[in-house]
This record gives C-alpha cells, structure tokens and sequence, in this order.
C-alpha cells in the first residue's frame, strides 16, 4: 500500500514542480521584455531578434487589405516601425490611425537576400493577388503599386544590397502579443 501511495506521490512531485517551473519562467518573460523607441529602433533592433520588447509610437498607417499590419511613427514621421498582427489580434482597425499606441510584441527579422529578390520579382512579373509578398512601406497607397513601381523597389533593394557590402539586407518589424491606446 505503501509502495502504491509513493508511487503516485513521484508524478505529483513532478508535475507541481513543472507548474511551478512555468511560474518563473513567466517572471522571466517580463524582466527580459525591453523597451524601444521609434528612434532608436533600426539601431537596436538587430539586438532583440525573437525577443519581447514594447514599444509605443503614433499610427501612421495601417493596411487596407485585411488590417494586418499597422505602422507607428516618432514625431517627425521620419522613422516607422512596422506591426503584424499576432495570434491574438485579428486585425489592426484603421480608427487607430493617428492614435498613439503602446504594443507588446516579438521582434521579428526578415533577411532580404538575392534569391529572395530574385523570386520576388518572378512573382510580380506574373498575374498575381498576392498581398503578403514583398516589402511593405507605410506609403499610402501601396497596397494599389503597380508592377513597375514593384519592380523599381526590387531594384532598389538590389542596390542597396550591393552597397551593404553583406549578403543580406534586414528589415525588422513587431508581431504584436497585445496593444493598447495611450490615453
């Protein structure tokens, strides 16, 4: 009897110590969360790759198709930093526009490389309705570029990626967690 009580007693350890174990790491989220300013935010980005961080700026834009993405600005509107929807937001509602906005999201890194430009511009010389393919800019309008304004973006990026000197150009970006209006 005994023998049985100690039996189911180990796996009661185990799993009070793994809940417990779940409760640290939840504080440890938070300690490693940083914050970021819009203006400093290409600078330091590179730093906090897959990392929580907050960040808070002003909505300059969000997309029209489908409300993925919203773009906040510093107060010059010199500088923006780009936010995707997370799991649980569905869409980022175009009333926040001009709304300062405090978001809690992942930094995210996408490498723009030659075969990515190569297969980007194969994609925009053929019919396509592909919205989520390329580099999106907080332009207004952009969602309506035409192939050739595409196609000079794509050439822009080839320049840029040969003045970099490096076999790839970063571009970072926040996947929200959560968000709130600053009041």
């Amino acid at each position: 009897m005994i023998k049985k009580l100690f039996l189911l007693f180990i796996p009661c350890l185990f799993l009070l110590a793994s809940c417990n174990q779940g409760a640290k790491n939840a504080d440890v989220n938070k300690a490693d969360t940083v914050s970021l300013a819009v203006k400093s935010f290409i600078d330091s980005a590179a730093k906090y790759v897959e990392k929580p961080i907050r960040i808070e700026g002003t909505v300059l834009h969000t997309c029209k198709e489908g409300g993925k993405r919203m773009f906040l600005a510093d107060g010059t509107d010199s500088i923006t930093v780009e936010v995707t929807t997370g799991a649980n937001i569905p869409k980022f509602d175009e009333n926040l526009i001009g709304s300062r906005v405090k978001v809690l999201g992942i930094l995210k890194e996408e490498r723009v490389d030659a075969k990515y430009l190569n297969e980007w511009e194969a994609q925009t010389k053929k019919p396509a309705e592909d919205h989520s393919t390329g580099i999106h800019s907080a332009t207004k309008g952009h969602e309506d570029q035409g192939t050739k304004e595409t196609l000079d973006q794509i050439n822009s990026l080839r320049d840029d990626l040969k003045k970099s000197g490096k076999d790839h150009l970063s571009f970072y970006s926040v996947e929200a967690i959560s968000y709130t209006v600053a009041k």
